[in-house]
């Protein structure tokens, strides 16, 4: 009875074992598989990849190329048949540079030998011994000239032509009672210069404009003509100066009487008037006309009509001041040639 049992276990052992081997490969088998593939492989032909199983769990050891071919090591163990398990024990190999190799040491060259001869030596020259010229130091330039800063520029002055100031006119323009009508003006220029306090202030050859205030022309059988003139404006270094002065009068004859009168409002000083003789352009005769002189000069006249030529010299009071801005030294209106 109990070898009978020991039979009955003996036979299913071997069935068991049996049944095992047909239900799957061995690993034996399955490490000679898992090599076959890898050898087939591109990346894993050359790699020092190890392979052992047991009991369906395969184990690969050694050295892979890089991390795809560890990948495809591992995936190609997990499906081959039998595997249970893989273990991945695989390394990545080191790459070593590769050093080019030293290159070789040039042959030395042989050495000529030379023969050397001595022989006596020669006399040393006598050298003569000459003084070293004298180093000449160059003359220092010159220092640099100071700049000299430019002259400050003149600052405007105000100054007050005071009343009474006399304004001596030369005329540029003439003027005629017959043709010349109330509210004309004409040019004319300064004959001689204004000054304050003995400083010239305005000079000779400024531009003045006289005022026709009045021009009465005598009728044809009865009657006589007028005129008057006063200063309008005096301009000077680029402004122009309004002013308020005495009245130059010219009363010509009545009815065939060839006198002339001249009354200026400031009696006291007078009016200077010059005339041009004959016609005579640029031919002024001058002649003082004040209280008591005695002679006097006539402005031509025609018929009853009283006429101004140019070139007449008139002199004016100021009855009003003014004052004058200007920059000393800078005369703006230079002595004009009058035609």
């Amino acid at each position: 009875m109990r070898k009978s049992s020991v039979m009955l276990l003996v036979l299913l052992a071997a069935f068991l074992a049996t049944a095992g081997c047909a239900t799957g490969p061995s690993d034996e088998a399955i490490a000679t598989d898992i090599k076959a593939r890898m050898f087939s492989d591109a990346q894993l032909k050359t790699a020092n990849v190890q392979v052992t199983s047991k009991n369906g769990e395969v184990t690969l050891t050694g050295e892979v190329s890089s991390e795809a071919a560890r990948y495809a090591a591992f995936k190609l163990a997990a499906d081959t048949k039998g595997v249970v398990k893989v273990n991945d024990q695989l390394t990545l190999q080191v790459a070593q540079a590769v050093e080019p190799p030293a290159p070789a040491a040039p042959e030395p060259k042989p050495v000529p030998v030379r023969r050397v001869v001595k022989r006596a030596p020669a006399p040393a020259p006598v050298e003569r011994s000459e003084p070293a010229p004298v180093a000449v130091a160059a003359p220092l330039p010159p220092p640099p000239a100071a700049a000299v800063p430019p002259p400050p520029e003149p600052k405007p002055v105000k100054v007050e032509i005071p009343v009474g100031s006399t304004l001596a006119v030369r005329m540029i323009d003439s003027i005629d009672s017959e043709v010349n009508r109330t509210g004309e003006t004409f040019r004319a220029t300064l004959d001689s210069p204004i000054s304050v306090e003995g400083e010239e202030i305005i000079p000779a050859g400024t531009d003045v404009s006289v005022r026709l205030a009045e021009s009465k022309s005598a009728g044809k059988f009865a009657g006589r003509s007028e005129l008057q003139l006063e200063l309008s404006w005096i301009e000077f270094q680029g402004r122009r100066y309004s002013i308020d002065s005495s009245t130059y009068e010219q009363v010509g004859s009545s009815r065939g009487k060839n006198t002339a009168t001249k009354v200026g409002a400031g009696a006291a000083i007078g009016a200077v008037i010059g005339a041009i003789a004959g016609g005579g352009k640029g031919a002024a005769i001058g002649a003082t006309v004040g209280a008591g002189a005695g002679a006097g000069a006539q402005v031509f006249t025609k018929g009853q009509q009283i006429k101004v030529p140019s070139e007449t010299r008139i002199d004016f009071r100021l009855d009003q001041p003014f004052v004058v801005t200007y920059l000393p030294g800078q005369n703006a209106n230079p002595r004009r040639s009058i035609r």
